[in-house]
């Protein structure tokens, strides 16, 4: 037998043994790639609470906030400072955006529902936000307070930022 022959025959055989079912394993993989369904199964999880994860700080300052705003203020969790500012600038398009990266853990207003206070955590924002935060609350003349979690919670300091 010639060469060519035997090459042709081997071409052959590698293109439908080895390619050919290859292309039709990736084929089938991308089908199922992009036909599964995108429902999440719960049936065999299993699912508990888990106390150990809320913070005993976090329940003592919403308590202590719920006390001092009894009949005078809301408290408003987890908002960000877009949620509680509205901002126009020519020149920044884009700080919607930062405003929206902005966290507030807690947000007291009033009746009227006009910024009374606001209360961060500084681990939740990065320190450009958190200068952010406060500048541009301070020209609205609303206090900031930042508490982290080594801090305890100071009811004349809320009370203080309150009245002022």
């Amino acid at each position: 037998m010639n060469v060519t022959v035997m090459s042709s025959y081997a071409f052959i055989y590698f293109v439908l043994f080895l390619v050919v079912p290859f292309v039709i394993v990736i084929f089938t993989m991308t089908c199922i790639k992009f036909f599964k369904s995108d429902e999440i199964k719960t049936d065999d999880m299993r699912v508990k609470l888990a106390p150990e994860k809320t913070k005993a700080k976090y329940s003592s300052l919403i308590s202590k906030l719920n006390n001092i705003a009894k009949d005078k203020y809301n408290v408003i969790y987890g908002v960000s400072l877009d949620n509680i500012l509205d901002v126009k600038s020519d020149k920044n398009s884009h700080i919607h955006e930062n405003l929206k990266n902005c966290h507030l853990d807690y947000v007291v207003v009033d009746e009227e529902s006009s910024v009374k206070l606001v209360i961060t955590d500084p681990e939740h924002n990065t320190q450009e936000n958190s200068d952010f935060i406060d500048n541009s609350l301070a020209k609205v003349g609303v206090n900031v307070i930042h508490m982290s979690d080594d801090q305890r919670c100071d009811d004349l300091l809320i009370r203080a930022s309150l009245v002022a």
